[in-house]
């Protein structure tokens, strides 16, 4: 590994994230938008023209461009400073067993892995080997999300009893104007013990509740349905979940809710107040209070704590920071544990950074929706 002390960027190469992938565009430019990473080599593609395309128009040139996992580890162990995960998930447990192997520090695509089992495994490689890994959460990285949170811990809401949160999107009712369904990638269509939708929009629900209001769930009821345009497949979930402190969950995200794009929102609703928030609008949320005031906030509100910190102020309220930026400050973050990891051989893990745990305890959840549909009926957490 390279000496962090003669670097000014951390240097970083990436596992899948082609130019025709839904994240590889997205990671290229929030890596770099604070100017501390720079991506310097990459096996974008197992296709070979869409893989030298994509390093091309990334900026790399042909010779760090490379046709697999293995011959980027080989060439560029002592160049880099991390591997950037981005490939499906059930590819993952392979290649996080290379790189953990390999010694290099890995941030990877959330779902960390496609079961309990794989995540269970590479705990014990890591107790094992050491080393770093970080799992990307990126909708923990808008700077209202962060505000509500603090909200949240300072009691403002009183004691939390219950959220409702929802995460639809249309992508498998959706038809082409020639009247033909539209077709997403092969790799969503296809479901394992925790179907594919749970790894996708379920891994960030259970994610938010746990960052919002750090209970722990305890049991639940889960229903699935198939509504879209393919087959034997899961397109719908709803659950009911008990969590620690007596606090009740209401979930419901879905791939066939026509007329959303991307409607994750959620409502906290405590004895003293409530919040709501939508990530379609992610610069504003309300704040109810128990006096029926209804008031709307943003950065630029005076009792704003956390949003309107310097880091999140690339530019003055009024002017909306979006999903980019949110993957901007969760790369932030994750530039001062991987600088602290690179120059002290020390993990300290932020606040705003997660990793392996929580990781396990996302899988867990989703493993027990799995067990509820199938068993109908309600399942402790296990």
């Amino acid at each position: 590994m390279k000496n962090l002390k003669c670097m000014k960027k951390i240097n970083l190469a990436f596992v899948g994230g082609a130019i025709n992938s839904a994240v590889g565009r997205v990671h290229v430019v929030s890596s770099q938008m604070d100017g501390k990473f720079k991506l310097v080599a990459g096996c974008f593609s197992r296709n070979s023209d869409i893989n030298l395309q994509s390093g091309r128009a990334y900026g790399l040139s042909e010779e760090r461009i490379y046709p697999s996992l293995k011959e980027l580890i080989k060439n560029e162990k002592y160049n880099i400073d991390a591997i950037v995960i981005l490939t499906p998930q059930d590819q993952h447990i392979e290649q996080l067993e290379k790189c953990i192997m390999s010694g290099i520090p890995v941030i990877c695509e959330k779902a960390l892995v496609s079961s309990l089992e794989d995540a269970l495994r590479l705990r014990k490689l890591i107790e094992e080997k050491g080393g770093f890994l970080r799992v990307t959460y990126n909708y923990s990285g808008y700077p209202i999300v962060r505000e509500i949170r603090e909200i949240v811990l300072s009691g403002k809401l009183g004691k939390i009893q219950q959220v409702k949160i929802e995460m639809p999107q249309e992508g498998f009712l959706r038809k082409a104007p020639d009247g033909k369904p539209v077709v997403p990638q092969n790799w969503r269509l296809q479901d394992g013990r925790i179907p594919t939708i749970s790894l996708d929009l379920g891994i960030h629900v259970h994610h938010l509740i746990d960052f919002l209001i750090q209970e722990k769930p305890l049991n639940l009821v889960a229903h699935a349905s198939n509504y879209g345009n393919f087959k034997g497949i899961v397109d719908n979930v709803n659950v009911l979940a008990n969590y620690t402190n007596n606090v009740f969950i209401n979930i419901w995200y879905s791939k066939t809710a026509i007329g959303n794009r991307n409607g994750l929102h959620f409502y906290l609703y405590g004895d003293k107040g409530a919040i709501e928030w939508r990530q379609e609008n992610p610069e504003i949320f309300y704040f109810y209070k128990d006096t029926g005031e209804r008031c709307m906030m943003d950065r630029g509100n005076p009792d704003i704590a956390i949003a309107n910190n310097e880091c999140y102020t690339r530019f003055k309220a009024g002017h909306p920071a979006g999903y980019i930026e949110a993957f901007a400050n969760y790369y932030c973050d994750l530039e001062k544990d991987l600088s602290a990891f690179l120059s002290e051989k020390k993990d300290r893990k932020g606040s705003y950074v997660f990793g392996l745990d929580e990781s396990i305890e996302g899988l867990a959840f989703l493993n027990t929706v799995s067990q509820s549909i199938l068993e109908k009926k309600w399942v402790a957490i296990s």
